[in-house]
């Protein structure tokens, strides 16, 4: 059976709704405005994002079913759209086969505390706004992505933290594989909030600028892909390094993927880090030190630029592999950490030369 290769790709971040804009921004290397959140989000009166400019819910989707969307709902249906609206992305109307797998880190945290509050607040647990109960569950963005566009193939969330985006793109080319789905819409998603700045400013530092959007990718067998593949996708691997020794564990990671692709180190064009904060980001930057040449690890754009996007992250490094203009044909790869132990990486073949994706 062949690879599974990406056709199309969309998105939504601190650059603007649409492919176009982050493109844009990555080709140029330009940093996002930092913006003070929503009041109601604001973990601390001089507290800055990278934001999606000007995104409300329902301004960007319409009012028909959203009423109580959270961001991080919003954010992927917006993706989700923006996908399926290219011209790229060609796909049967009443579809049964085009399934969708989103990473999270764990859905909206701030929704999780809000539905809390609320319960704890009200004369009784249940005095609850019945439009905040389906914010509850984690495949709520998922599920909402699939339903707005009438998508019925298997519909999955994974929570993998920073590796979400690897985790997703790794389920997707299974479910393809395994004859479960003709086409995949495969991604990550993450929102900023109030709650979420506490807890990674508590984790990482005050410094640590927060970011959000969302990446979407439609994956499809290269021996039946409708869309012009982009990259094929060769190999995904991951694994869990014990007490955050990421070094030995990562570099591991990357020979194995290598090897499971039938690359040489020596062959790979492009490698792009997760930057994740801490030690995790610095042990993964003195792996790429060790296997890459100066030149490939700079040769994309940084997903830094984006702030520190958590579960988002692996879907952003996947955009800026196929943003960058190059030879088809290049080697390329993004490998990821996560504070708590997990490690990713997965090589692609890029096979455009990126100016018309």
């Amino acid at each position: 059976m062949s690879s599974a290769v990406i056709t199309a790709w969309s998105a939504v971040s601190p650059y603007g709704t649409g492919r176009a804009p982050l493109t844009a921004g990555l080709r140029g290397r330009v940093l996002p405005p930092e913006s003070a959140g929503p009041g109601e989000w604001t973990a601390r009166p001089d507290a800055t994002a990278r934001l999606v400019p000007d995104f409300e819910v329902r301004e960007a989707l319409g009012k028909a079913g959203t009423r109580g969307m959270d961001r991080l709902t919003g954010l992927t249906a917006v993706a989700v759209r923006e996908l399926l609206g290219s011209e790229t992305a060609p796909l049967p109307e009443d579809d049964l086969a085009t399934g969708v797998v989103l990473g999270t880190a764990a859905g909206s945290i701030q929704g999780f505390m809000e539905f809390t509050k609320a319960s704890f607040e009200g004369d009784r647990p249940i005095d609850v706004m019945p439009s905040k109960i389906p914010n509850m569950a984690m495949n709520r963005a998922a599920s909402a992505g699939a339903i707005r566009h009438a998508l019925k193939g298997p519909n999955s969330t994974v929570a993998a933290g920073r590796l979400s985006g690897l985790a997703a793109l790794d389920l997707a080319v299974r479910l393809l594989s395994d004859g479960r789905a003709e086409r995949v819409l495969a991604g990550s998603a993450e929102e900023y909030s109030a709650i979420r700045a506490h807890l990674t400013h508590a984790a990482h530092g005050e410094d640590v600028v927060l970011g959000e959007g969302c990446v979407m990718v439609l994956l499809e067998q290269g021996d039946k892909a409708i869309g012009r593949p982009l990259a094929e996708v060769l190999a995904v691997h991951r694994r869990v390094a014990p007490q955050g020794e990421f070094t030995e564990v990562l570099t591991d990671t990357v020979r194995t993927a290598l090897a499971q692709a039938g690359i040489g180190a020596d062959a790979v064009w492009a490698a792009v880090a997760g930057e994740a904060p801490g030690a995790a980001g610095e042990q993964e930057r003195r792996v790429h030190e060790a296997l890459f040449a100066s030149e490939v690890s700079g040769r994309a754009a940084s997903v830094a630029l984006l702030g520190e996007t958590a579960a988002a992250t692996g879907a952003y490094q996947l955009a800026a592999l196929l943003s960058e203009p190059g030879e088809p044909g290049r080697i390329a790869l993004v490998t990821a950490t996560d504070p708590d132990g997990p490690v990713g990486c997965a090589v692609l073949r890029l096979l455009t030369d990126g100016e018309a994706v």
